[in-house]
């Protein structure tokens, strides 16, 4: 993973804007997909010369107005464009992070009723409640288990999600989302390396560098030739900063407890 992280980010996504798409005609023979750097540049109101050092990591703290006007230029959603603004500060932001999931939340996912993980912000999954316990085991995943990996990686994964690739997009999206600025921490860049070599999907969706940071959604799972569809929702442990817990509600296809 490039330790210029704005940089490799800002011609990513600068490689994925047609001119069309901002009201440009195309001019000439492009070597290269999207947009130009003369292009983005006048685009931003900012000089070729100083999106040049930008983009190979001479200067990595553009000011919030340099971060804005790129935003719009490269037609940035709101996860993107905190993304942006986050890369400009390479700051870590999880400095007291821990794995440890607090006894007392580990207490009250075991009164639900319905399953219930929480994950670290390199999704690697830190705890399961007694009610999805039997789910989970079901899927070959248990607490120490990276989801990413095992979404990637994993011999049935396949066959069991039923919209894969929409949730592909999500877990590559979400991780990006969730690793922010400490794009070099030593796990975050092992995990990377070691998927992009072994999962040609995971590869071109990291490289695509789109940032999904979902807090809610619907998985449709097929276990035992039973389709399993669980509503999740996504919150934000106050006591383990980088935590998150993932609560989930069966839709249809039968409760997915005591399996």
């Amino acid at each position: 993973m490039s330790e210029n992280a704005l940089g490799t980010y800002l011609r990513a996504r600068r490689e994925r804007v047609e001119p069309q798409q901002v009201g440009l005609r195309p001019v000439g023979l492009r070597r290269t997909p999207g947009l130009r750097r003369e292009e983005l540049a006048t685009l931003s109101g900012i000089s070729v010369e100083y999106l040049v050092r930008l983009e190979r990591g001479r200067d990595r703290h553009p000011s919030p107005a340099v971060v804005e006007s790129l935003s719009r230029a490269l037609l940035l959603d709101d996860d993107a464009r905190a993304h942006l603004a986050a890369l400009a500060d390479l700051r870590a932001d999880l400095a007291d992070e821990s794995d440890v999931v607090p006894a007392e939340l580990l207490e009250l996912m075991d009164t639900w009723p319905h399953p219930a993980i929480v994950m670290n912000r390199f999704l690697d999954l830190l705890a399961v409640n007694d009610a999805g316990r039997g789910l989970h085991d079901a899927l070959g995943l248990h607490p120490g288990d990276n989801m990413a990996r095992a979404f990637f990686l994993g011999e049935h994964a396949t066959d069991v999600y039923q919209d894969h690739d929409e949730i592909a997009e999500e877990v590559v999206g979400n991780l990006r989302a969730l690793g922010g600025t400490d794009v070099r921490h030593p796990r975050l860049v092992a995990l990377v390396g070691e998927l992009s070599t072994a999962s040609d999907q995971f590869a071109r969706l990291w490289a695509g560098a789109d940032v999904r940071r979902r807090t809610n959604g619907c998985k449709r799972l097929l276990l035992d030739d039973r389709e399993i569809e669980l509503a999740w929702v996504t919150l934000e442990v106050a006591a383990a900063p980088g935590q998150r817990l993932v609560a989930y509600t069966p839709r249809a296809g039968g409760s997915p407890e005591g399996r």
